[in-house]
């Protein structure tokens, strides 16, 4: 969703839904054919859902009625940025055993893993690699499978980091995914650029190869 006004619907959707196009454009102040094309796009990309609804008790045409998805629900008005900030900072300032915090930190990297690695499934690690970047980029992360000009093995590049805010006060955040790639891929890696440090990407690049 990248247009402000489409995200304005939504939220008057979300409040007040379900609202025909008439109720919609009276609210926001809008014509019928602006309403209509901000919930094309709303429609496509699954942010919103239609019904028909019958008009009064006749048997006249039904009007469509739109309203807030699921997936809307989901993915709008979440910040878990500050709670996973706050948990990890509990974690590692009240948490005086090293081996315990490493412990925690393993099991973490493995559940983390989980999430992913029952959807990559492909034999050879380039192909898994290119699963993991379809997975991410399907939850919100945008990354791609690149080559360097060099020609070298392909490369896992972010443009985007899931844990920005928790990576900025702790960069241990950074090996911990950097491990969970390692544990979905089932190859060794390195971060050979971050984005906390000024740069475009973060760029995840084999140690070594291994099918």
């Amino acid at each position: 969703m990248s247009e402000s006004s489409d995200r304005a619907l939504l939220d008057l959707l979300r409040r007040r839904g379900p609202m025909t196009v008439a109720e919609m454009s009276d609210q926001l102040g809008v014509t019928g054919t602006a309403v209509r094309n901000r919930l094309g796009r709303l429609l496509e990309s699954g942010l919103v859902e239609r019904r028909a609804e019958a008009e009064g008790r006749g048997r006249g045409r039904p009007r469509h009625a739109y309203q807030a998805s699921v997936e809307a629900q989901k993915r709008l008005g979440q910040n878990y940025a500050d709670l996973a900030v706050a948990l990890w900072g509990e974690l590692m300032t009240t948490v005086e055993d090293r081996k315990l915090r490493r412990n925690l930190f393993a099991r973490i990297t493995e559940r983390l893993a989980e999430l992913y690695r029952r959807e990559v499934s492909s034999p050879g690690w380039e192909g898994r690699l290119v699963q993991l970047t379809s997975l991410l980029h399907d939850r919100g992360v945008e990354a791609e499978v690149a080559r360097d000009p060099a020609g070298a093995s392909p490369i896992l590049r972010q443009h985007s980091c899931p844990y920005y805010e928790l990576a900025e006060s702790d960069r241990n955040i950074c090996a911990l995914e950097r491990k969970m790639f390692e544990k979905v891929l089932g190859l060794a890696l390195r971060l050979s650029q971050c984005r906390l440090d000024g740069d475009h990407s973060c760029d995840f690049r084999p140690r070594e190869v291994r099918a």
